[in-house]
């Protein structure tokens, strides 16, 4: 009877200790699992589309009254090692070649020079570049600063289309008699039509499609992973002529 007694108060004891001791406590040792990582706004094996505005225009004592408008794509593959990359760029533009005027003669000593307003006609042209870049995203310095500048070098083609004016009618005067620099000759008036495709300074310097360098950089700036803008500047030398323009393109880019 007396061990019944004992082994009940035991029993009771230990369901006293255990109401009253609360929760267990917890070892220092647990490991608490780390929050996950922050997405990458700038990803190795990424693959991005971009549509973009462009101008371009001309540079040196040829080139500057070039000027030209328009709108492309480009199609980007960032290998593993996510600081480089290749990337596919097209863009249709209208050149026009600026105007002016300009004195001709049409016939040597027997007509006067005319002057001949010209060079406002516009050509379409495709602008297409392959090129190799590398880029240094700053958020892996900054986390919050999802801003990558961006260097780029390649090569490509202009394809040059047709020119939009076949001619321009001047009025000359036309010498009848006598030297050309002679007061006393008797002069006449007439109306002429300059035939041919209308003066072009981009058509008549390059002459047909040129193969062309390209150089450049720029910056893109991502919202999210997936959306951003971005702005560049290329400078381009079609075969290593006098021709040389830069280009400027400001557009939106999808990255997968």
């Amino acid at each position: 009877m007396k061990r019944l007694i004992a082994l009940a108060v035991v029993i009771f004891a230990s369901q006293a200790v255990v109401t009253f001791a609360g929760e267990p406590v917890v070892s220092s040792k647990q490991v608490i699992a780390p929050p996950p990582p922050p997405p990458e706004f700038f990803r190795p094996n990424e693959f991005d589309i971009g549509a973009f505005a462009t101008y371009a225009t001309g540079v040196g004592s040829n080139g500057g009254k070039l000027h030209a408008w328009g709108g492309g794509m480009d199609f980007t593959y960032w290998f593993p090692w996510k600081y480089a990359g290749v990337r596919f760029q097209g863009a249709g533009v209208s050149i026009r070649g600026g105007g002016g005027s300009r004195t001709v003669t049409l016939i040597d000593r027997f007509t006067e020079p005319v002057t001949v307003t010209g060079g406002g006609g516009s050509v379409a042209a495709g602008i297409l570049t392959g090129d190799f870049l590398l880029r240094l995203p700053l958020d892996d310095f900054w986390p919050n600063v999802h801003l990558a500048p961006y260097a780029f070098a390649g090569f490509g083609g202009i394809i040059l289309g047709n020119s939009d004016g076949e001619g321009r009618t001047v009025s000359e005067n036309f010498i009848v008699t006598g030297p050309i620099n002679n007061p006393n000759v008797s002069r006449t008036t007439r109306q002429v039509t300059l035939t041919g495709r209308a003066a072009n300074a981009l058509r008549n310097n390059l002459g047909t499609d040129r193969v062309l360098g390209h150089v450049g950089g720029g910056l893109e700036y991502r919202f999210t992973p997936h959306i951003g803008i971005f702005g560049e500047i290329g400078y381009d030398f079609p075969n290593l002529s006098r021709n040389n323009f830069i280009q400027t393109n400001f557009g939106l880019r999808y990255a997968f």
